[in-house]
């Protein structure tokens, strides 16, 4: 539309710069900020300036996203034990590697199934973590379960034992590797007159590479990713 214009035919005076405003509502540019914008000098400046802040926002980002390693600090003692091979095995010779700690007796016909296939999918997703991660079994029925019996159990199951190893040993120390160092419960009760049943508990336990329990899973679809994120990020500490 065409301005209107004043009796002697010329235009309206125009509105001083700072009044007008675009639909946006922005300010429109001042005469010196387009001769700033015009200039190849401030748009090498601008362009600079980005390239230098995309990589510093981007590696926050990243940062803010890292799986952290956990914040549980409890040291285990030493135990020395008895492996599927019937050799002396404990946490000596898993030192300098994070792993993982389970609790089952072989005849178990409920729950220690279902911790077996856990640690299987375990061991199965976590190996792009090689050699740093092992997975260890301790048995809560050393009377029964003998490095033999312990053998043939991992044997039905298919199970990598340069991955994984499976410990027995005499019942005091079976107890108090569990009990005092693990913190998890294990024992018999009598059910009826001369007839007892084995419980244990059946949390999954991660240890880093200096013996220090980093936590306690549930071993459940939730535990699983969060075990083998924090052994990830054990594993990537060293």
């Amino acid at each position: 539309m065409e301005p209107t214009r004043q009796a002697n035919g010329a235009p309206p005076p125009a509105e001083p710069a700072s009044e007008l405003l675009p639909s946006g509502g922005a300010p429109a540019p001042t005469p010196r900020r387009r001769a700033l914008t015009q200039r190849p000098l401030f748009w090498v400046a601008l362009v600079a300036l980005i390239a230098l802040a995309v990589p510093l926002f981007v590696g926050r980002a990243v940062r803010g996203h890292a799986a952290e390693a956990p914040a549980v600090r409890i040291p285990l003692p030493a135990f020395a034990l008895t492996d599927q091979r019937g050799q002396r095995f404990g946490l000596e010779q898993l030192r300098g590697r994070v792993w993982i700690a389970n609790f089952i007796f072989t005849t178990c016909p409920t729950v220690c199934p279902k911790l077996t296939q856990r640690m299987k999918e375990i061991e199965q997703q976590g190996r792009d973590l090689g050699d740093a991660l092992h997975l260890v079994t301790f048995t809560v029925d050393p009377e029964n379960d003998t490095p033999e019996v312990l053998a043939a159990y991992a044997a039905s199951q298919k199970l990598p034992l340069e991955r994984w190893t499976f410990l027995t040993g005499p019942l005091d120390q079976i107890e108090s590797t569990i009990l005092k160092g693990f913190k998890i419960a294990m024992g018999k009760q009598e059910t009826s007159p001369g007839i007892f049943s084995i419980f244990h508990g059946e949390r999954l336990v991660l240890v880093d590479q200096e013996g220090v329990i980093r936590g306690y899973y549930e071993a459940n679809d939730e535990g699983i990713p969060a075990i083998l994120r924090d052994a990830g990020a054990l594993v990537k500490q060293r």
